[in-house]
C-alpha cells in the first residue's frame, strides 16, 4: 500500500534529537522502534510522532531543531546520491527528481527569479503540518551546508502555518539564518543563484551514476506497487478530456462500490478530490513541456472549460502561472536550466 508516505529511516532523525537532548521519552522511543528501516511509513503516523513529541516537550521551533540533527544515513539513497554530485545546482536537480524516496506528500518545483533559485513545494495533495514542514526545511538547509562545507545563508524561507510569537519568530530567523515568512501560500526556500556553483566536497561521478540507477529502480518500484492508485490515475487521465470524473464514475469503472473506494483511499491517507488534483497537476506539467500544445488546448485536455480556470488551479498547485512554468520546463529540456 503506497498512499502518502515518508521514509521510515527518518525515525532515526527523531531518535538522534532525543539522544542529543538526553531525553528518555520511552513511549516515543517505543513508537520509533516499531518501524523497521527502509520501509514506507504513512505520513499520518509521522505527523502523530511529531505532535506527540511537541505535546511532551513544548519546545519552541521544535521542528527546526530536529531538522538540524540531519545526517546522510537518516535519508538513505537520496542523501548519498546528492553527496556525490559535482555542484549544489546539480545536487538540487537530483533532489527534485528523487525527493519521492524521502516522501511523496508534495513535489518540489525549481524556478529562477531575480538572482535567486526558489524551491517550492506544491499542495495538490493538501498541506502538511507545521512540524513536518519545519523538519524538512531545516534538514535541507543544514544538509546543504554540510555537503558544500560552506556557511551558505538562504535568502528567505516561507511557511504556510501561522506566525509564532514575536520571540519565537526571532528564534526561527536565528536558527535558519535568514528572514522567515509565515502564512504563505506555499512552503518555499530561496537561495542565491550564485550558490548553485558551489562544489560538493564529496563529489564522485562513478558513485553518482550507480546511485542514480538505484534511485530510478526504487522510484519505479514505489510507483508500481499500488495498482489501485495507478488505475484511478489512468482512468482520470482518459476521462478528463471528455468530462471531469467523479468518485462514483471511478468506482463503477473499477467495479467497486463508492463506499469501498472511498474507504480504500482513506486507508492510504487520500481522498478523491486530492488525487484528482494531483493527477491533473502531473498531466499539466507533462503537457506544458510540449511546446506544440497551446494553453487553451491543455485546459481542455485537463477538463477545464475555460483557460482561466486552468491558470488559477495551476498557479495554486505550482505557485506560478503555467506560462512561467512552461518557460522553465522548456529551458530544462534544452539543458540551459540549472
Amino acid at each position: 500500500m503506497q498512499g502518502i508516505y515518508v521514509a521510515s529511516d527518518l525515525t532515526s532523525l527523531l531518535r538522534a534529537y532525543l539522544d542529543q537532548q538526553q531525553l528518555e521519552l520511552s513511549a516515543i522511543r517505543q513508537q520509533l522502534a516499531a518501524w523497521p528501516a527502509h520501509t514506507q511509513m504513512p505520513m499520518k503516523v509521522w505527523w502523530e510522532l511529531l505532535e506527540n513529541m511537541q505535546a511532551l516537550l513544548q519546545e519552541p521551533a521544535l521542528g527546526i531543531k530536529i531538522g538540524q540533527c540531519i545526517q546522510p544515513q537518516y535519508t538513505g539513497v537520496l542523501a548519498y546520491l546528492i553527496m556525490h554530485c559535482a555542484s549544489l545546482g546539480e545536487a538540487l536537480w537530483h533532489f527534485q527528481r528523487y525527493q519521492k524516496l524521502l516522501h511523496n506528500m508534495s513535489e518540489v518545483i525549481l524556478s529562477q527569479q531575480e538572482g535567486a533559485l526558489r524551491m517550492r513545494w506544491d499542495v495538490s495533495l493538501g498541506a502538511s503540518t507545521q512540524l513536518s514542514d519545519e523538519v524538512f526545511m531545516s534538514g535541507l538547509i543544514h544538509f546543504v551546508g554540510q555537503i558544500t562545507a560552506s556557511n551558505l545563508k538562504p535568502l528567505a524561507v516561507h511557511f504556510m502555518h501561522p506566525a509564532p510569537t514575536s520571540a519565537s519568530h526571532r528564534l526561527y530567523a536565528e536558527l535558519l539564518g535568514c528572514p522567515v515568512f509565515f502564512e504563505q501560500k506555499q512552503v518555499a526556500l530561496d537561495i542565491p543563484s550564485a550558490a548553485l556553483q558551489l562544489p560538493i566536497n564529496s563529489q564522485n561521478p562513478y558513485l553518482l551514476e550507480l546511485l542514480a540507477k538505484q534511485a530510478e529502480v526504487l522510484i519505479d518500484q514505489s510507483v508500481h506497487q499500488d495498482d489501485l492508485l495507478a488505475s484511478i490515475r489512468q482512468v482520470c487521465a482518459e476521462r478528463l478530456p471528455q468530462q471531469v470524473p467523479t468518485l462514483d464514475d471511478i468506482a463503477a469503472f473499477l467495479h467497486l462500490s463508492t463506499r469501498t473506494l472511498h474507504r480504500r483511499l482513506a486507508e492510504r491517507g487520500l481522498n478523491f478530490h486530492h488525487l484528482l488534483a494531483e493527477t491533473r497537476f502531473r498531466l499539466a506539467k507533462h503537457y506544458l513541456a510540449d511546446a506544440r500544445l497551446q494553453l487553451n488546448q491543455i485546459a481542455l485536455l485537463l477538463g477545464y472549460s475555460e483557460q482561466s480556470a486552468f491558470t488559477r488551479a495551476f498557479s495554486q498547485w505550482a505557485g506560478m502561472p503555467p506560462q512561467r512554468f512552461r518557460k522553465f520546463a522548456l529551458r530544462q529540456s534544452t539543458k540551459v536550466a540549472i
